[in-house]
């Protein structure tokens, strides 16, 4: 069997970016709303974001998804560039997960990460993904 379909220049990217309208109020100068550009994690973001969604207390441990939600969005969005020194102390945060707070609505932030788990493919049940391995 050959491996050519494994080499890189074959292989469609993983990490393509995405556009997405996320809130009407973020606008341009024409006043049309901005899309912001998304992409899928790779895999060391992915389990960055499961380590610290991880709690650990004494023998127990547990799993915060509030946590993992705002990392899976955190690490999925490249623009606006979440960790911008400017962008942060406009919102008065130091932290990309904070500036989602300040910047968006439950509503919005609700939208945005549905998007940003369909990217990453954790947005399907196990029916859904057996149901595509039988077609």
């Amino acid at each position: 069997m050959s491996l050519t379909a494994f080499l890189k220049e074959n292989v469609a990217n993983a990490y393509e970016e995405v556009e997405f309208i996320v809130s009407d109020r973020f606008k341009d100068e024409d006043g049309n709303p901005i899309a912001w550009k998304l992409r899928a994690m790779s895999p060391d973001n992915a389990l960055l974001a499961t380590d610290k969604s991880t709690i650990v207390k004494g023998k127990k441990g547990g799993f915060n998804t509030n946590i993992y939600f705002k990392s899976v969005v955190a690490e999925s969005v490249v623009y606006p560039n979440l960790r911008d020194k400017e962008l942060q102390d406009s919102y008065g945060v130091m932290d990309p997960g904070q500036l989602l707070n300040k910047m968006l609505n439950s509503a919005e932030f609700n939208r945005l990460l549905e998007k940003c788990l369909d990217i990453n493919g954790l947005n399907k049940n196990f029916n859904d993904l057996k149901n595509e391995v039988k077609n």
